[in-house]
């Protein structure tokens, strides 16, 4: 089994525990790593929040209560009680036009993590002292950690991790078909047909909890800058601006991208390509995080630690190296993997 604590139980975690529990009923989740280890061992055994409306309760029923808008596509059978975490700046400006705070008191985090494998950060955007909080508890905990967030957990913690040959995973999780992974596919198609990108531009409108803070001034421009530098890494020197523009409540998790890439080709000839995308948005995090958690077991098991080039360039918008394309990306996970989970006579 392997053992697992969520920070934060919002849509994400509402998704991932479904498809956990999807996984256990026999059905298929297409796109997962073919690993050694296999995802219905992922057992969620702890999980934090600072809303009471979830605090108290089994994860079973706090991941369908308010603000979170996942659909329900399975009934997940969880006894584990959420416990409170520490509030730090998990409040701060528009989180606390939705989130009530409970009155219930912190626990001690770290302790709680000492019989765990794996820890997800699934905070919103912009708690940056409550993601350090937990990178800090999981590392003293000797539990390895993903963090899904924006927050900037990989520079501060790499070398932390790695001294201690814990994984670190990080930072900014990508969709398994999300805009900004789309929108780069999509250049790196061009410029394999030899078209030149110009410039081009990416707008998100959703429903949910996520896209609601992000349109605070400082958290849109955190977002807009990670998204808008992963794409341009990819598209040489074409003008990219990408990011969230608007909350409209009625859509829930459902999530609108708006891409249009213009270019030329030929004799110099312009093109423009307008593309809207239609997708529900935390369901999206579901296979990465499962190879995730599998991934951070594997290597914790070989006293692999730090912040994984080939895993994080694969996985996150903000990793310590992005590769010069995808396909590479892909390439060096996949060689990792194999040299990872192949027996060698010095282990």
């Amino acid at each position: 089994m392997i053992k697992v604590a969520i920070f934060g139980v919002g849509n994400v975690a509402s998704a991932l525990l479904q498809g956990l529990e999807w996984l256990k009923e026999g059905k298929s989740l297409p796109g997962l790593l073919d690993l050694n280890i296999s995802p219905t061992e992922i057992e969620v055994v702890k999980a934090f929040d600072i809303d009471k409306r979830k605090v108290g309760k089994k994860i079973s029923e706090a991941i369908f209560m308010k603000p979170n808008v996942v659909k329900k596509y399975v009934d997940v059978k969880s006894d584990v009680i959420v416990e409170r975490g520490p509030t730090l700046d998990g409040l701060e400006g528009s989180l606390s036009n939705i989130i009530e705070e409970s009155e219930e008191k912190p626990v001690d985090v770290e302790n709680e993590l000492k019989d765990v494998d794996v820890s997800i950060s699934l905070l919103p955007a912009g708690t940056q002292q409550a993601n350090e909080y937990y990178a800090n508890a999981s590392l003293n905990a000797n539990v390895a950690f993903i963090n899904a967030t924006p927050a900037e957990i990989i520079n501060i913690y790499a070398l932390k991790f790695a001294e201690k040959k814990i994984p670190l995973f990080g930072d900014d999780l990508l969709s398994q078909i999300g805009g900004t992974i789309l929108h780069t596919g999509i250049i790196e198609f061009l410029k394999s047909r030899g078209v030149k990108v110009t410039r081009t531009y990416q707008i998100d409108i959703s429903g949910n909890t996520e896209t609601y803070v992000t349109l605070e001034e400082w958290r849109k421009d955190l977002k807009k800058g990670i998204k808008s530098n992963f794409i341009s890494s990819y598209a040489d020197d074409s003008q990219v601006i990408a990011g969230t523009s608007d909350y409209v409540e009625f859509l829930g998790d459902r999530r609108v991208s708006y891409m249009s890439i213009e270019g030329i080709y030929s004799f110099g000839v312009p093109f423009k390509l307008d593309i809207s995308f239609k997708t529900e948005d935390a369901p999206n995090a579901v296979v990465p995080l499962i190879d995730l958690i599998r991934l951070a077991k594997i290597a914790k098991d070989n006293r692999i630690g730090g912040a994984i080039p080939q895993i994080c360039g694969y996985y996150f918008k903000r990793p310590p190296k992005i590769y010069s394309s995808l396909e590479e990306a892909k390439h060096e996970l996949f060689k990792f993997v194999k040299m990872m989970t192949e027996p060698r006579l010095d282990r």
